[in-house]
């Protein structure tokens, strides 16, 4: 006997789906969830370098996994980018004035590492 769903929904493989994915509650909840990550990794006393890969190995690879099934506008991709930038200068881990572009340099060429969230959602998508 198969239940029935209800209107909330259920989970598969971590997304929200009802009749259709839904997509707001499900970005919203990735959202909330990378920053919570970003901010317990830049609370951490990791060094640089260390903190960089874990934001990306943990936070980043976050939002990837839902960018086949979630549709993600530029905007939202570029706001996560910019919180994280501001929450990575309010815990001291990058200058006010530094280069943004100099954070998505990888770090053997002289810049931070930091993925971009933007970039890396448009290759898993281009994956496909």
């Amino acid at each position: 006997m198969i239940r029935e769903v209800k209107e909330d929904g259920y989970k598969y493989l971590g997304v929200l789906e009802t009749d259709q994915i839904k997509h707001d509650e499900m970005k919203d909840k990735v959202k909330t969830e990378y920053l919570r990550q970003v901010r317990r990794v830049l609370q951490s006393k990791l060094n640089g370098g260390n903190m960089i890969g874990t934001i990306n190995t943990c936070g980043v690879t976050l939002v990837c996994y839902t960018a086949v099934i979630i549709i993600w506008m530029n905007d939202e991709l570029e706001a996560m980018d910019r919180k994280s930038r501001k929450m990575m200068t309010i815990y001291n881990c990058l200058h006010p004035r530094a280069d943004i572009d100099c954070k998505y340099i990888p770090r053997m060429h002289g810049g931070r590492g930091l993925i971009s969230i933007q970039e890396s959602v448009y290759m898993e998508e281009q994956c496909l």
